[in-house]
């Protein structure tokens, strides 16, 4: 059934899992750190690199599209459309 001689291997398991654990821990801390770091610094030394222009496109506006059809024929249609399947 239990063999003592396995409460070393839950125990190695633990202790396995717990450093596992705390070194992820301690990763995403650091990692935090240095993202909140990174942040405040670009923060600090935007102004010396400048905006870029936006680009100015020398294409003219497209005209607007024709107005669509009647839309009481569209609504005809689809009314003619829902009768026809319904029989």
């Amino acid at each position: 059934m239990f063999d003592p001689s396995e409460t070393v291997y839950i125990g190695s398991a633990l202790i396995l899992m717990l450093a596992g654990m705390g070194m992820t821990f301690v990763f995403l801390l650091i990692q935090i750190w240095c993202t909140e770091l990174n942040s405040k610094l670009a923060a600090r030394l935007s102004h010396l690199v400048p905006d870029p222009e936006p680009k100015k496109s020398s294409k003219p506006a497209p005209a607007k599209a024709a107005p669509a059809a009647d839309e009481g024929e569209v609504v005809a249609a689809i009314a003619a459309a829902i009768h026809a399947s319904k029989r």
